[in-house]
């Protein structure tokens, strides 16, 4: 009982931060309603005449994953910068050779193991778990972290997450990971120029061994997106011309109809430019931005050096994961697979963030004792512990 008492902490527990939970109620639903629209056309030919297929499945993924946030922001979160953290980290790394080994293969990419029927992306849990992880180690770290040494043990792990998650090959999300990782440890005093080091390391090595296809979606990009895989960019930026001011009217748009592959993931944005026009789009970057600021607005009032570096942690990989597909579906990039947290379809990432975002909600819950703030200075982000663990 004593061991329940702890995790749940109901002692040190505020009011539920009413305002993120609805940004991430709204942001969800309307995630549920472009799915629907983007994809009843392959529903109803690929799933026998069933327009609601996705959208079936993407609702029960929705609960599941609304259950798990309501369920963590309950928990004191604290608990899980410790040993937790590393048990967590090395199931999905373990995960992740798996995939490499013995996953199920799409378009040359080994991302996916089929668990009861379903195909589940290991990779979206795995830089949730380095996330936290990261924010345990870097808490105990800090003042310790302008030294090779000091930075071998964040840097490792981010290194292997973001390299087997390349190997399957995903470029872009090991772009996500490596990125949010290194800023993490930055904001925990990392040395600068031995990161920018590592990053330009980093990216050297991913470009020498890049695959085939990932010069071919780099020249297609350099070469203005001509040929076969400058298409799918292509046929992007005409739905989101089509769309105009107000849009096509929902439910309207022709792009899905086949057009655009992808409609309901990598390109879900290109189908809300089409039917929403650019209100809807300027709206839909409007909410995503004001609910990334709350996160980050909770990682700076956290009572705690991991709960903030872990919610600024994750308020930095929702703001890349959208900031890549609208590059995306706007030609401003070559073609990656990311899609719009909590509105592309996917159930591994809706489910993830879910959990994150619970995190984040338990970390809010936590975080108005009447300590002094973090300092800003230089850049980096100095959290003093004010009481409990990390």
């Amino acid at each position: 009982m004593s061991v329940w008492r702890s995790w749940i902490g109901a002692e040190n527990r505020g009011p539920l931060d009413r305002w993120l939970l609805g940004g991430v109620l709204l942001l969800s639903a309307v995630g549920l309603l472009m799915v629907y629209s983007s994809s009843s056309a392959m529903g109803v030919v690929g799933h026998r005449g069933n327009d609601l297929y996705y959208l079936q499945s993407q609702m029960t993924r929705w609960f599941v994953g609304l259950l798990l946030l309501l369920g963590l922001s309950q928990l004191d979160v604290r608990h899980l910068g410790g040993r937790l953290g590393w048990i967590t980290w090395g199931i999905t790394i373990a995960l992740l050779v798996f995939v490499l080994a013995f996953g199920v293969e799409v378009r040359g990419a080994r991302r996916w193991i089929m668990v009861g029927g379903s195909l589940v992306q290991p990779s979206e849990f795995a830089r949730l778990a380095m996330l936290i992880l990261l924010a345990g180690t870097l808490a105990r770290r800090r003042g310790r972290l302008n030294t090779w040494r000091g930075l071998a043990a964040p840097l490792g792990v981010t290194a292997l997450t973001a390299g087997l998650i390349a190997a399957e090959p995903h470029m872009s999300m090991a772009i996500l990971v490596g990125g949010s990782g290194l800023a993490v440890i930055f904001l925990a005093g990392g040395s600068l120029w031995r990161l920018a080091l590592t990053a330009i390391g980093g990216g050297a090595l991913a470009l020498a061994g890049g695959r085939a296809y990932q010069a071919t979606r780099w020249d297609a990009f350099l070469q203005g997106m001509q040929g076969e895989e400058g298409y799918q960019v292509l046929q992007s930026k005409l739905g989101i011309a089509s769309g105009g001011l107000f849009g096509m009217g929902l439910g309207n748009g022709m792009q899905k109809h086949f057009f655009l592959p992808d409609p309901h993931t990598d390109f879900i944005l290109s189908i809300i430019g089409e039917e929403l026009g650019l209100v809807g789009v300027v709206a839909l970057l409007a909410l995503t931005a004001a609910l990334v600021l709350r996160i980050f607005g909770t990682g700076r009032r956290a009572s705690t050096a991991f709960g903030s570096l872990l919610a600024w942690g994750i308020g930095l990989q929702l703001m890349l994961g959208f900031l890549l597909h609208t590059v995306v579906c706007l030609g401003w990039g070559p073609t990656t697979g990311v899609p719009y947290p909590l509105i592309s379809f996917g159930g591994s990432a809706l489910i993830a963030n879910m959990i994150a975002l619970g995190l984040v909600l338990s970390i809010s819950r936590r975080g108005s004792a009447p300590e002094p703030a973090p300092n800003y200075i230089g850049g980096l982000l100095m959290v003093e512990p004010r009481g409990g663990r990390g």
